[in-house]
């Protein structure tokens, strides 16, 4: 029997359905166990203080999963999040230390950044049909490479950045880090535009099934450039968010973020394989990362291990992703059987 259409998959019900909501309850469930287990092991760990720590540190990571999750839910990936976080940083904050006249379009400057090296990623992929992991891993190293051929060794450090994002980052509202709050503004947002656009709509179909997606009239190119010139912009900002957090800002800022960004969004149960999944999951499995790894450094357990536990997650996330996806295909397979059968 042939792939069900976009159609169909899009009129999930029953196990299927119920599937896919399970996801989410499930990382929920996990996020409960963590505080329980972590809590127990030490009781340090339910401090309010250490909430908050928690949670500023889940914010960078959740805002770049929204963008990432854009990507991910067309079937594809972005592995060059963090060089395009680094690069738009350190050009952005460098150029405006020397234009303090343009210290007002630092935010705007670079979003656009991001977008333009987003809009690169997105016609690698789509014109040029480079597989999307083998495209962004190469733009992974040209961004980085560009951003070390810029900054020549040097730094950008904090007493030259504008002074409203020097303090950006110790304000706090009604009790949070205003990166917590920037973070719930950037991902209720990314949750609005999938959900309420038709682009957002575009991009579940698409990667539903890219086929279907196709003879159903979609522009399965101009979706995909989108997504990936969106996560780009998003990128922009979270790195320009991570440079005033830093202070000193070099050219190896956001390395290696690439992976926690994908393991958030996976472990929040948006499926790699696409089509499923919502940026408010994502955003949880930034959480669940963020609170792994505060738990293991309260317990004094050294960094290989962290990477370790990080890295089983995400090979579990995706186990359980391959089932509740298998089950899913089942599950609309025998409803669209009976409904032709009626």
């Amino acid at each position: 029997m042939s792939e069900p259409s976009v159609l169909e998959r899009l009129r999930l019900s029953g196990s299927g359905g119920a599937a896919l909501r399970v996801r989410f309850i499930g990382v929920l469930a996990f996020q409960v166990l963590l505080i329980v287990v972590f809590t127990a092991l030490n009781p340090r760990f339910i401090g309010w203080d250490n909430a908050q720590s928690i949670l500023f540190t889940a914010a960078i990571l959740a805002m770049a999963a929204a963008g990432q999750t854009l990507v991910v839910l067309t079937g594809n990936l972005d592995l060059s999040v963090g060089s395009i976080m680094g690069l738009c940083a350190y050009v952005v904050f460098d150029v405006t230390s020397q234009a303090p006249w343009l210290a007002g379009l630092t935010v705007p400057f670079a979003v656009a950044l991001g977008a333009v090296l987003g809009l690169a990623n997105g016609l690698l992929v789509t014109y040029l049909k480079i597989p999307s992991m083998v495209a962004t891993l190469g733009t992974l190293s040209v961004y980085r490479g560009l951003v070390s051929f810029y900054a020549n060794a040097m730094e950008v450090t904090s007493g030259e950045l504008p002074q409203w994002m020097r303090t950006l980052a110790t304000v706090r509202w009604l009790g949070l880090s205003s990166y917590v709050w920037i973070a719930v503004l950037v991902v209720v947002l990314v949750g609005l535009a999938l959900s309420l656009l038709p682009w957002g709509r575009k991009l579940y179909a698409l990667g539903s099934n890219a086929r279907a997606a196709y003879y159903y009239g979609l522009n399965e190119n101009g979706i995909l450039v989108g997504a990936y010139v969106a996560a780009g912009g998003i990128a922009g900002f979270v790195g320009l968010l991570l440079g005033a957090q830093v202070g000193n800002i070099n050219s190896l800022l956001a390395s290696g973020i690439e992976m926690q960004v994908l393991a958030a969004v996976v472990i929040g149960g948006v499926s790699i394989w696409g089509g499923s999944g919502s940026v408010y999951g994502a955003a949880l499995g930034a959480i669940v990362l963020a609170t792994i790894n505060n738990g293991l450094v309260l317990l004094g357990v050294q960094e290989f291990y962290r990477l370790l536990i990080q890295g089983l997650a995400i090979v579990a996330a995706v186990a359980v992703d391959a089932l509740v996806q298998k089950r899913v295909l089942t599950a609309t397979r025998r409803r669209v059987i009976l409904e032709v059968a009626a």
